[in-house]
Protein backbone atom coordinates (compact mmCIF):
# COMPACT_ATOMS: atom_id res chain seq x y z
CA UNK A 1 0.00 0.00 0.00
CA UNK A 2 2.82 2.41 0.82
CA UNK A 3 4.79 1.73 -2.28
CA UNK A 4 1.06 2.06 -4.60
CA UNK A 5 0.91 5.69 -2.53
CA UNK A 6 4.46 6.70 -2.99
CA UNK A 7 4.04 5.83 -6.45
CA UNK A 8 0.92 7.69 -7.40
CA UNK A 9 2.64 10.93 -5.16
CA UNK A 10 4.82 11.39 -8.70
CA UNK A 11 3.66 14.23 -10.36
CA UNK A 12 3.29 12.90 -13.58
CA UNK A 13 0.78 10.14 -12.37
CA UNK A 14 -0.90 12.96 -10.78
CA UNK A 15 -1.49 14.89 -13.97
CA UNK A 16 -2.63 12.08 -15.56
CA UNK A 17 -5.14 10.98 -13.10
CA UNK A 18 -6.68 14.46 -13.59
CA UNK A 19 -6.69 14.72 -17.06
CA UNK A 20 -8.39 11.22 -17.18
CA UNK A 21 -11.32 12.49 -14.44
CA UNK A 22 -11.61 15.64 -16.76
CA UNK A 23 -11.51 13.54 -20.29
CA UNK A 24 -13.79 10.78 -18.77
CA UNK A 25 -16.13 12.17 -16.08
CA UNK A 26 -16.33 16.11 -16.90
CA UNK A 27 -16.54 15.58 -20.59
CA UNK A 28 -19.23 13.49 -20.78
CA UNK A 29 -21.11 15.08 -18.58
CA UNK A 30 -21.04 18.16 -20.14
CA UNK A 31 -22.21 17.15 -23.27
CA UNK A 32 -25.01 15.04 -21.61
CA UNK A 33 -26.21 18.23 -19.71
CA UNK A 34 -26.62 20.30 -22.70
CA UNK A 35 -28.11 17.78 -24.55
CA UNK A 36 -30.48 17.40 -22.03
CA UNK A 37 -31.60 21.45 -22.38
CA UNK A 38 -33.62 19.79 -25.52
CA UNK A 39 -36.14 17.68 -23.74
CA UNK A 40 -37.14 19.42 -21.10
CA UNK A 41 -40.55 21.37 -20.65
CA UNK A 42 -41.50 24.65 -19.46
CA UNK A 43 -40.57 24.78 -15.81
CA UNK A 44 -40.29 28.75 -15.09
CA UNK A 45 -41.99 31.86 -15.70
CA UNK A 46 -39.43 34.17 -16.17
CA UNK A 47 -37.78 31.72 -18.77
CA UNK A 48 -40.21 33.06 -21.37
CA UNK A 49 -39.36 36.97 -20.34
CA UNK A 50 -35.36 36.39 -20.81
CA UNK A 51 -36.05 34.94 -24.06
CA UNK A 52 -37.55 37.94 -25.21
CA UNK A 53 -34.90 40.01 -23.58
CA UNK A 54 -32.16 38.33 -25.67
CA UNK A 55 -34.41 39.25 -28.81
CA UNK A 56 -34.35 42.90 -27.90
CA UNK A 57 -30.70 42.62 -27.17
CA UNK A 58 -30.01 41.20 -30.52
CA UNK A 59 -31.95 43.95 -32.69
CA UNK A 60 -30.84 46.96 -30.51
CA UNK A 61 -27.61 45.81 -28.21
CA UNK A 62 -29.30 46.91 -25.00
CA UNK A 63 -29.34 44.39 -22.12
CA UNK A 64 -31.29 43.37 -19.81
CA UNK A 65 -34.06 45.46 -21.64
CA UNK A 66 -37.50 44.47 -23.39
CA UNK A 67 -38.31 46.57 -26.76
CA UNK A 68 -42.21 47.31 -26.81
CA UNK A 69 -43.73 49.85 -28.94
CA UNK A 70 -40.62 51.11 -29.89
CA UNK A 71 -39.34 51.81 -26.04
CA UNK A 72 -36.62 50.13 -24.03
CA UNK A 73 -38.29 48.90 -20.38
CA UNK A 74 -36.44 47.41 -17.84
CA UNK A 75 -36.61 43.38 -17.75
CA UNK A 76 -38.03 43.44 -14.38
CA UNK A 77 -41.18 45.21 -15.50
CA UNK A 78 -42.19 41.66 -16.73
CA UNK A 79 -39.79 39.73 -14.60
CA UNK A 80 -39.49 41.29 -11.32
CA UNK A 81 -37.38 40.07 -8.15
CA UNK A 82 -35.12 37.78 -10.18
CA UNK A 83 -31.30 37.38 -10.40
CA UNK A 84 -30.01 39.37 -13.52
CA UNK A 85 -26.98 36.68 -14.18
CA UNK A 86 -29.09 34.23 -16.95
CA UNK A 87 -30.56 36.94 -18.62
CA UNK A 88 -27.56 38.64 -18.57
CA UNK A 89 -25.60 36.14 -20.33
CA UNK A 90 -28.60 35.15 -22.86
CA UNK A 91 -28.22 38.99 -24.08
CA UNK A 92 -24.74 39.15 -24.13
CA UNK A 93 -24.63 35.77 -26.35
CA UNK A 94 -27.57 36.95 -28.40
CA UNK A 95 -25.79 40.25 -28.66
CA UNK A 96 -21.89 38.74 -29.85
CA UNK A 97 -23.37 35.67 -31.92
CA UNK A 98 -26.60 37.12 -33.52
CA UNK A 99 -28.20 33.93 -32.99
CA UNK A 100 -31.97 33.65 -31.92
CA UNK A 101 -32.11 32.32 -28.28
CA UNK A 102 -35.17 30.13 -26.86
CA UNK A 103 -35.95 28.66 -24.06
CA UNK A 104 -33.28 25.56 -24.13
CA UNK A 105 -30.74 28.12 -24.14
CA UNK A 106 -31.13 28.54 -20.13
CA UNK A 107 -30.80 25.20 -19.25
CA UNK A 108 -27.37 25.58 -21.44
CA UNK A 109 -26.41 28.49 -19.20
CA UNK A 110 -26.66 26.68 -16.02
CA UNK A 111 -24.79 23.76 -17.42
CA UNK A 112 -21.85 26.21 -18.35
CA UNK A 113 -21.82 27.64 -14.98
CA UNK A 114 -22.10 24.52 -13.01
CA UNK A 115 -19.05 23.06 -14.83
CA UNK A 116 -17.36 26.16 -14.89
CA UNK A 117 -17.66 26.16 -11.19
CA UNK A 118 -16.61 22.41 -10.62
CA UNK A 119 -13.35 22.49 -13.59
CA UNK A 120 -12.45 26.19 -10.87
CA UNK A 121 -12.84 24.55 -7.90
CA UNK A 122 -10.74 21.62 -8.48
CA UNK A 123 -8.31 23.88 -10.18
CA UNK A 124 -7.30 26.12 -6.67
CA UNK A 125 -7.51 22.34 -4.93
CA UNK A 126 -4.70 20.84 -7.01
CA UNK A 127 -3.24 24.32 -6.05
CA UNK A 128 -3.27 23.73 -2.57
CA UNK A 129 -1.52 20.21 -3.00
CA UNK A 130 -4.71 18.28 -2.67
CA UNK A 131 -4.98 16.23 -5.35
CA UNK A 132 -7.14 13.43 -4.51
CA UNK A 133 -9.77 16.03 -3.13
CA UNK A 134 -9.26 17.58 -6.69
CA UNK A 135 -9.74 14.40 -8.40
CA UNK A 136 -13.14 13.80 -6.18
CA UNK A 137 -14.58 17.04 -6.86
CA UNK A 138 -13.78 16.34 -10.89
CA UNK A 139 -15.67 12.65 -10.95
CA UNK A 140 -18.28 13.56 -8.07
CA UNK A 141 -19.12 17.30 -9.13
CA UNK A 142 -20.66 16.58 -12.69
CA UNK A 143 -22.91 13.80 -10.70
CA UNK A 144 -24.51 16.36 -8.66
CA UNK A 145 -24.68 18.86 -11.64
CA UNK A 146 -26.56 16.19 -13.89
CA UNK A 147 -29.14 15.53 -11.13
CA UNK A 148 -30.88 18.58 -11.70
CA UNK A 149 -32.00 20.43 -14.91
CA UNK A 150 -35.04 22.88 -15.30
CA UNK A 151 -35.39 26.06 -17.62
CA UNK A 152 -34.81 27.93 -14.79
CA UNK A 153 -32.11 29.62 -12.57
CA UNK A 154 -31.72 26.31 -9.45
CA UNK A 155 -30.31 23.87 -11.57
CA UNK A 156 -26.87 26.51 -12.18
CA UNK A 157 -26.64 27.48 -8.46
CA UNK A 158 -24.08 24.45 -7.95
CA UNK A 159 -21.71 26.24 -10.13
CA UNK A 160 -22.24 29.48 -7.81
CA UNK A 161 -21.37 27.62 -5.21
CA UNK A 162 -18.25 26.43 -6.38
CA UNK A 163 -17.30 30.00 -7.74
CA UNK A 164 -18.11 32.01 -4.30
CA UNK A 165 -16.33 29.37 -2.50
CA UNK A 166 -12.89 29.45 -4.11
CA UNK A 167 -12.20 33.30 -2.28
CA UNK A 168 -12.69 32.26 1.57
CA UNK A 169 -10.82 28.48 0.15
CA UNK A 170 -7.61 30.63 -1.14
CA UNK A 171 -7.11 33.00 1.66
CA UNK A 172 -6.98 30.20 3.85
CA UNK A 173 -5.16 27.60 1.66
CA UNK A 174 -3.04 28.99 -0.43
CA UNK A 175 -0.78 30.31 1.98
CA UNK A 176 0.30 26.72 2.71
CA UNK A 177 1.25 26.32 -0.36
CA UNK A 178 4.56 28.43 0.37
CA UNK A 179 4.78 32.34 0.21
CA UNK A 180 4.45 33.23 -3.23
CA UNK A 181 3.32 36.46 -3.61
CA UNK A 182 1.78 36.41 -7.31
CA UNK A 183 0.37 33.17 -6.79
CA UNK A 184 -1.71 34.54 -3.70
CA UNK A 185 -2.54 37.69 -5.65
CA UNK A 186 -3.97 35.29 -8.88
CA UNK A 187 -6.19 33.38 -6.64
CA UNK A 188 -7.19 36.56 -4.90
CA UNK A 189 -8.66 38.05 -8.04
CA UNK A 190 -10.07 34.55 -9.46
CA UNK A 191 -11.81 34.58 -5.90
CA UNK A 192 -13.50 38.02 -6.20
CA UNK A 193 -14.25 37.63 -9.59
CA UNK A 194 -16.02 34.64 -9.16
CA UNK A 195 -18.08 36.09 -5.68
CA UNK A 196 -19.09 38.83 -7.97
CA UNK A 197 -20.38 36.57 -10.42
CA UNK A 198 -21.72 34.80 -8.03
CA UNK A 199 -23.94 37.50 -6.87
CA UNK A 200 -24.83 38.02 -9.67
CA UNK A 201 -26.87 34.39 -10.28
CA UNK A 202 -27.83 34.11 -6.99
CA UNK A 203 -27.51 36.96 -4.14
CA UNK A 204 -28.26 34.50 -1.42
CA UNK A 205 -25.47 32.06 -2.18
CA UNK A 206 -23.30 34.97 -2.97
CA UNK A 207 -23.91 36.51 0.17
CA UNK A 208 -22.83 33.31 2.29
CA UNK A 209 -19.63 33.70 -0.01
CA UNK A 210 -18.91 37.21 1.39
CA UNK A 211 -19.59 35.98 4.88
CA UNK A 212 -17.37 32.88 4.51
CA UNK A 213 -14.36 35.09 2.86
CA UNK A 214 -14.53 37.98 5.69
CA UNK A 215 -14.20 35.32 8.51
CA UNK A 216 -11.40 33.51 6.42
CA UNK A 217 -9.94 37.01 5.86
CA UNK A 218 -9.93 37.92 9.94
CA UNK A 219 -8.31 34.29 10.60
CA UNK A 220 -5.64 34.88 8.64
CA UNK A 221 -5.04 37.95 9.24
CA UNK A 222 -4.83 37.46 12.73
CA UNK A 223 -3.20 33.96 12.58
CA UNK A 224 -0.16 35.90 10.27
CA UNK A 225 -0.85 33.03 7.74
CA UNK A 226 -0.07 34.88 4.93
CA UNK A 227 3.85 36.55 5.31
CA UNK A 228 4.71 39.11 3.27
CA UNK A 229 5.39 42.91 3.30
CA UNK A 230 1.93 45.29 3.70
CA UNK A 231 0.10 42.45 4.93
CA UNK A 232 -3.07 44.18 6.81
CA UNK A 233 -3.33 46.41 3.86
CA UNK A 234 -3.79 43.34 1.46
CA UNK A 235 -6.04 41.89 3.69
CA UNK A 236 -7.75 45.26 3.73
CA UNK A 237 -7.80 45.63 -0.02
CA UNK A 238 -9.10 41.97 -0.47
CA UNK A 239 -12.03 43.01 2.28
CA UNK A 240 -12.88 45.80 0.25
CA UNK A 241 -13.36 44.62 -2.91
CA UNK A 242 -15.13 41.35 -1.21
CA UNK A 243 -17.57 43.76 0.24
CA UNK A 244 -18.26 45.82 -3.20
CA UNK A 245 -18.90 42.41 -4.87
CA UNK A 246 -22.52 43.02 -3.08
CA UNK A 247 -23.05 46.06 -5.52
CA UNK A 248 -22.74 43.77 -8.65
CA UNK A 249 -25.82 43.27 -9.97
CA UNK A 250 -26.92 46.85 -8.82
CA UNK A 251 -23.96 48.43 -10.59
CA UNK A 252 -24.30 46.13 -13.48
CA UNK A 253 -28.64 47.64 -13.70
CA UNK A 254 -27.45 51.43 -13.40
CA UNK A 255 -25.01 51.03 -15.95
CA UNK A 256 -27.24 49.89 -18.65
CA UNK A 257 -29.48 52.46 -17.51
CA UNK A 258 -27.25 55.38 -17.95
CA UNK A 259 -25.78 53.58 -21.18
CA UNK A 260 -29.28 53.00 -22.57
CA UNK A 261 -31.18 55.76 -21.44
CA UNK A 262 -33.35 53.33 -19.34
CA UNK A 263 -35.76 54.78 -16.72
CA UNK A 264 -35.52 52.66 -13.26
CA UNK A 265 -37.85 49.62 -12.76
CA UNK A 266 -40.96 50.57 -10.01
CA UNK A 267 -40.19 47.22 -9.50
CA UNK A 268 -37.64 45.11 -7.72
CA UNK A 269 -35.13 44.54 -9.86
CA UNK A 270 -32.98 42.09 -7.55
CA UNK A 271 -34.16 39.61 -5.05
CA UNK A 272 -36.07 40.55 -1.91
CA UNK A 273 -35.66 38.79 0.96
CA UNK A 274 -38.48 40.31 2.70
CA UNK A 275 -40.86 38.34 0.74
CA UNK A 276 -39.52 35.02 1.08
CA UNK A 277 -38.79 35.46 4.73
CA UNK A 278 -42.62 36.08 5.17
CA UNK A 279 -43.94 32.91 3.23
CA UNK A 280 -41.09 30.84 4.58
CA UNK A 281 -42.97 30.67 8.16
CA UNK A 282 -45.33 28.69 5.83
CA UNK A 283 -42.97 26.12 4.72
CA UNK A 284 -44.36 23.88 7.89
CA UNK A 285 -47.20 23.56 9.86
CA UNK A 286 -47.77 27.07 11.72
CA UNK A 287 -50.27 28.77 14.04
CA UNK A 288 -50.00 31.69 11.11
CA UNK A 289 -52.29 30.54 8.09
CA UNK A 290 -49.23 31.53 5.92
CA UNK A 291 -48.24 28.60 3.25
CA UNK A 292 -44.95 28.62 1.33
CA UNK A 293 -46.78 30.29 -1.98
CA UNK A 294 -46.12 33.37 -3.88
CA UNK A 295 -49.96 34.56 -3.65
CA UNK A 296 -49.85 34.13 -0.21
CA UNK A 297 -47.29 36.71 0.01
CA UNK A 298 -49.87 39.13 -2.27
CA UNK A 299 -52.42 38.42 0.18
CA UNK A 300 -50.58 39.56 2.86
CA UNK A 301 -50.05 42.72 1.12
CA UNK A 302 -53.16 43.03 -0.50
CA UNK A 303 -55.03 42.99 3.32
CA UNK A 304 -52.74 46.21 4.54
CA UNK A 305 -52.75 47.79 1.07
CA UNK A 306 -54.90 46.65 -1.87
CA UNK A 307 -53.26 48.71 -4.49
CA UNK A 308 -49.47 47.69 -3.87
CA UNK A 309 -48.00 47.02 -6.67
CA UNK A 310 -46.45 43.30 -6.69
CA UNK A 311 -42.64 43.33 -5.98
CA UNK A 312 -42.64 46.83 -5.58
CA UNK A 313 -40.32 48.56 -2.94
CA UNK A 314 -43.72 49.36 -1.23
CA UNK A 315 -45.15 45.55 -1.15
CA UNK A 316 -41.42 44.41 0.65
CA UNK A 317 -41.77 46.87 2.67
CA UNK A 318 -45.01 45.80 4.18
CA UNK A 319 -44.10 42.10 4.22
CA UNK A 320 -41.01 43.44 6.15
CA UNK A 321 -42.99 45.15 8.69
CA UNK A 322 -45.72 42.16 8.58
CA UNK A 323 -42.95 39.59 9.35
CA UNK A 324 -41.26 41.67 12.19
CA UNK A 325 -44.48 41.78 13.83
CA UNK A 326 -44.73 37.95 14.03
CA UNK A 327 -41.21 37.47 15.03
CA UNK A 328 -42.02 39.82 17.86
CA UNK A 329 -44.91 38.89 18.75
CA UNK A 330 -44.38 35.51 18.42
CA UNK A 331 -40.73 34.85 19.14
CA UNK A 332 -41.19 30.87 20.22
CA UNK A 333 -43.27 30.02 17.30
CA UNK A 334 -40.88 31.51 14.96
CA UNK A 335 -38.04 29.42 16.42
CA UNK A 336 -40.01 26.36 16.71
CA UNK A 337 -40.35 27.02 12.83
CA UNK A 338 -36.89 27.12 12.35
CA UNK A 339 -35.98 24.76 14.17
CA UNK A 340 -38.38 22.18 12.04
CA UNK A 341 -36.88 23.67 8.97
CA UNK A 342 -33.55 23.08 10.38
CA UNK A 343 -34.11 18.75 10.82
CA UNK A 344 -35.65 18.62 8.05
CA UNK A 345 -32.54 20.14 5.94
CA UNK A 346 -30.62 17.75 8.32
CA UNK A 347 -32.39 14.51 7.30
CA UNK A 348 -31.90 15.41 3.50
CA UNK A 349 -29.30 13.30 2.10
CA UNK A 350 -28.46 11.67 5.92
CA UNK A 351 -26.71 15.14 6.17
CA UNK A 352 -27.01 14.82 10.39
CA UNK A 353 -25.28 11.33 10.40
CA UNK A 354 -22.52 12.09 7.78
CA UNK A 355 -22.25 15.55 9.69
CA UNK A 356 -21.28 13.74 13.17
CA UNK A 357 -19.07 10.92 11.43
CA UNK A 358 -16.92 13.34 9.16
CA UNK A 359 -16.57 16.05 11.89
CA UNK A 360 -15.22 12.69 14.37
CA UNK A 361 -13.13 11.30 12.15
CA UNK A 362 -11.90 14.82 10.74
CA UNK A 363 -11.11 15.54 14.39
CA UNK A 364 -9.12 11.55 14.72
CA UNK A 365 -7.04 12.13 11.61
CA UNK A 366 -6.32 15.80 12.12
CA UNK A 367 -4.60 14.90 15.58
CA UNK A 368 -2.94 11.98 14.49
CA UNK A 369 -1.15 14.19 11.66
CA UNK A 370 -0.21 16.79 14.23
CA UNK A 371 3.68 15.43 14.86
CA UNK A 372 3.66 15.20 11.22
CA UNK A 373 2.55 18.41 10.44
CA UNK A 374 1.50 21.32 13.31
CA UNK A 375 0.14 24.56 12.74
CA UNK A 376 -2.15 25.32 10.07
CA UNK A 377 -2.59 23.44 6.96
CA UNK A 378 -4.89 23.51 3.75
CA UNK A 379 -6.91 20.40 5.21
CA UNK A 380 -8.17 22.84 8.38
CA UNK A 381 -8.83 25.65 5.56
CA UNK A 382 -11.10 22.83 3.32
CA UNK A 383 -12.95 21.84 6.32
CA UNK A 384 -13.49 25.46 7.79
CA UNK A 385 -14.73 26.70 4.81
CA UNK A 386 -16.70 24.07 4.14
CA UNK A 387 -18.55 23.73 7.11
CA UNK A 388 -19.14 27.10 7.27
CA UNK A 389 -20.84 26.65 3.65
CA UNK A 390 -23.01 23.45 5.50
CA UNK A 391 -24.13 26.21 8.56
CA UNK A 392 -24.79 28.75 5.92
CA UNK A 393 -26.73 26.09 3.81
CA UNK A 394 -28.80 25.48 6.65
CA UNK A 395 -29.42 28.60 7.88
CA UNK A 396 -31.21 29.36 4.46
CA UNK A 397 -33.02 26.36 5.11
CA UNK A 398 -34.37 27.58 7.85
CA UNK A 399 -35.39 31.01 6.87
CA UNK A 400 -36.73 30.30 3.62
CA UNK A 401 -37.11 26.22 2.55
CA UNK A 402 -35.40 23.30 3.02
CA UNK A 403 -36.40 22.19 -0.46
CA UNK A 404 -33.68 20.24 -2.83
CA UNK A 405 -34.26 22.90 -5.05
CA UNK A 406 -32.61 25.41 -2.60
CA UNK A 407 -30.34 22.42 -1.12
CA UNK A 408 -29.16 21.06 -3.13
CA UNK A 409 -25.23 23.03 -3.75
CA UNK A 410 -24.67 21.72 -0.01
CA UNK A 411 -23.46 18.67 -1.63
CA UNK A 412 -20.21 20.08 -3.00
CA UNK A 413 -19.38 20.73 0.60
CA UNK A 414 -20.08 17.78 1.97
CA UNK A 415 -18.08 15.61 -0.57
CA UNK A 416 -15.31 18.32 0.37
CA UNK A 417 -16.03 17.19 3.94
CA UNK A 418 -15.26 13.79 3.62
CA UNK A 419 -12.02 13.99 0.44
CA UNK A 420 -9.97 16.23 3.18
CA UNK A 421 -10.49 13.37 5.62
CA UNK A 422 -9.31 11.24 2.93
CA UNK A 423 -6.13 13.76 1.94
CA UNK A 424 -5.35 13.55 5.60
CA UNK A 425 -5.27 9.39 5.73
CA UNK A 426 -3.41 9.64 2.83
CA UNK A 427 -0.86 11.91 4.28
CA UNK A 428 -0.84 10.01 7.39
CA UNK A 429 -0.04 6.72 5.40
CA UNK A 430 2.96 9.18 3.28
CA UNK A 431 4.23 9.92 6.48
CA UNK A 432 4.34 6.74 8.01
CA UNK A 433 6.76 5.55 5.43
CA UNK A 434 9.34 7.65 6.15
CA UNK A 435 9.31 6.26 9.92
CA UNK A 436 12.26 3.94 10.91
CA UNK A 437 11.70 0.58 10.59
CA UNK A 438 11.90 -0.35 14.33
CA UNK A 439 9.54 2.80 15.22
CA UNK A 440 7.37 1.08 12.14
CA UNK A 441 6.96 -2.40 14.32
Amino acid sequence: MRKLIAQLDRGPIKVTLLLAALILFCVPGFLRSLNTAGTLDHSWYSAEVWVKSADCARTTKAILAICQRGRLLPIADLSPGDDPGPPLVLDLYAVVSGAAVTETDVSRVNTILNYIGIVSLAGLLLCMRLPSLSFLVLIVGPLIANEHHALGPHPGHLGVACLVALLPLAVLGVPCTGPSRANWSLWMIAGVLGLAGGMVFREAIGLMGVLAALLALGVSYSCSLMKMRWVGLAHLVVASATVMTIWAPYAILRARDAFFDIAPSARMEQHGAWHNLYIGLGAVENPFGIVWSDDDGVRAVKEVSPGTLYLSAEYYSILKRRYFEIVLHHPIEVITIYLKKVMKALTAYKMIYLLIVVSGAFAWARLSLVRYSAGWSSYDAVFSVSAAFVVTFLGQAALFHYTDVYLFPVKIFLVLLFGVIVEILLALARAGRFEPAGRRA
